[in-house]
Order: C-alpha cells, then structure tokens, then sequence
C-alpha cells in the first residue's frame, strides 16, 4: 500500500501537478522536456512518463536529473510531514489530483508541519501534462 501511495504522488510531483516549478529556469518551462520527447516519447503523460523519466535517470540532462531529484525529495518531506493527516482525512480518497485537492479542502485542520509541507497549487490551479 505505501508502494502504491508513493508511487501515485511521486507521478504527480514529478509532472507538476502537485509542485510548484523548482528555481533554475523560466517559470512554466520543463526542465525535462527534451528527455521527455527523446526517451519517454510512447509513454502517456503522468505517471507512465514519470516512470520513464526514472528508468532514463542516468542519462537524463544535469538540470533534468536535479528537477526529479528535487521533486523526489519535496515528495518525501510532504509525505513523512502529512502521514498522520493524510490517514485521518483523506485515506479513502483515490491518489492523484482528487486526493490533493482532499488535503487543500482539509488544510485548516492539518497539523502545522503538514500546512507547511503542503504544495502551492500549480500555476493556473490545474496539472500540467
């Protein structure tokens, strides 16, 4: 179950859906793009290309590499942070973007680690793909 549940976010992180876009370049730009179209380019956007992308670690571009590293590792601090939360007020809801927008509708009751590991929505309130 906690393979699945880290498997579900970390397909949002990496996408943007969940992250606000790391430091390091244009806001909006993807720092994967390029790696996205040369190893990924038969893979549907989410978690299929995301699972790409990671398999295509050690050839992915530095600033690549760093964005899902990055995004892994914002992941892991929201995870451990909302554990407790995430199981009192949104364990039944699907993972994916129902799933967070759970925890933001819940947010005036997370406890104060959780508030402050919780994403900023991403530009325009949706995903980007």
């Amino acid at each position: 179950m906690k393979k699945l549940i880290l498997h579900s976010a970390l397909a949002l992180v990496l996408t943007g859906a969940i992250f606000a876009q790391p430091s390091g370049g244009p806001p909006g730009e993807d720092p994967c793009k390029t790696e996205r179209q040369t190893y990924c380019k038969d893979s549907r956007p989410g978690p299929e290309t995301d699972r790409c992308l990671r398999d295509y670690i050690s050839k992915l571009s530095e600033t690549c590499k760093n964005h899902v590293n990055e995004m892994i590792s914002r992941f892991e601090k929201f995870r451990s942070a909302c554990a407790a939360d995430d199981e009192k007020y949104c364990k039944n809801v699907e993972r994916g973007p129902a799933h967070m927008k759970c925890m933001r509708e819940n947010e005036s009751k997370l406890s104060p680690a959780c508030k402050a590991a919780l994403p900023s929505p991403p530009p325009g309130g949706g995903p980007r793909m």
